[in-house]
């Protein structure tokens, strides 16, 4: 009879839901991309690569009972990826920039096409993102509970709040700037690679144009992202009120982020002549790859490992 009477004062107790919410802070690092694929003039494509990423995030987290529950919170999220646009000197990369007016000679205007040619530019990209998770969670406990697995899966939404690019110093990246004139010269395109320099007007080539001028830029037009999320690791109690969890993550792009694609990659400030002042290719701006026509869809990837406390409320 006593046992019975155990028994039955002790059903109720372990049917209950044991509910429990924890704060938590992490620290993942891993291969971040921005996710798309580089589109050369004349089917010249270009290369997009990887770099090491990381990020920081605050959670809250609900347990229904011991297993299920869901999480929110904020991020920040930083993503490095680099791109090579290969071209050439020939025709066929060739950016048609615009018709001017060459008026420095008095008396003898003449029209002229601006042209640009880029070689082996290279551009490395920052995006950073501030995130919202929300996720649907799992964790057991096995081991006596001092040791225990979890896992997320949900989505992100990513608002991109620092978005830059610079064009990398690199030997073998050449810009040449020309002007084809067809008012009294017969077609003659000026400073092209196989002509003579004409600094004065800004004509001809320059080397290493991403030092040489400067190229980059903090206002990439993105838009906000939405992006899958999974997580899974491992569990260490370290005492009854808090944990320390390691596991891998994956952040998969979902939306394109990008804004535009409209845009050539190069182009002129204005007026590009007479206010060369001996300067070849001062006046032309480079928009950037994520601001062009050479990008496609920009969906981020990030992968890597991810290490965290958290504290039970």
């Amino acid at each position: 009879m006593t046992l019975c009477c155990a028994l039955c004062m002790t059903a109720p107790v372990t049917a209950q839901k044991v509910k429990s919410s924890y704060a938590s802070v992490g620290l993942h690092t891993g291969s971040s991309s921005s996710g798309y694929n580089v589109k050369g003039l004349d089917g010249v494509e270009g290369t997009a690569g990887a770099k090491i990423g990381l990020g920081v995030s605050l959670r809250y987290n609900y347990y229904f009972d011991t297993h299920w529950g869901f999480g929110t919170g904020i991020g920040l999220s930083v993503y490095n990826s680099q791109a090579t646009l290969h071209g050439g000197m020939d025709d066929k990369n060739l950016y048609t920039l615009g018709n001017y007016m060459d008026d420095d000679d008095s008396g003898l205007p003449q029209s002229f096409t601006l042209r640009a040619r880029l070689e082996n530019v290279k551009e490395k990209q920052n995006i950073q993102f501030f995130e919202i998770p929300l996720t649907l969670l799992y964790q057991t406990r096995f081991s006596y509970g001092k040791w225990g697995a979890y896992g997320s899966l949900g989505v992100k939404l990513q608002t991109p709040i620092v978005k830059k690019y610079e064009v990398e110093s690199h030997a073998a990246s050449r810009l040449n700037v020309s002007g084809f004139y067809t008012d009294g010269t017969q077609g003659f395109d000026i400073g092209a690679p196989e002509m003579p320099a004409l600094p004065y007007h800004g004509f001809g080539t320059v080397d290493n144009p991403g030092k040489a001028l400067s190229w980059k830029n903090t206002n990439t037009e993105l838009k906000l992202g939405i992006a899958g999320t999974l997580e899974a690791g491992a569990i260490s109690r370290l005492n009854n009120e808090s944990d320390f969890l390691f596991g891998a993550y994956l952040d998969y792009g979902f939306s394109d982020i990008k804004n535009s694609s409209g845009a050539l990659l190069s182009g002129p400030a204005g007026s590009y002549h007479p206010e060369a002042n001996e300067n070849i290719g001062k006046g032309i701006i480079y928009n950037g790859l994520f601001n062009s026509n050479h990008t496609d869809k920009i969906k981020p990837i990030s992968f890597g490992v991810k290490l965290g406390l958290r504290f039970k409320l």
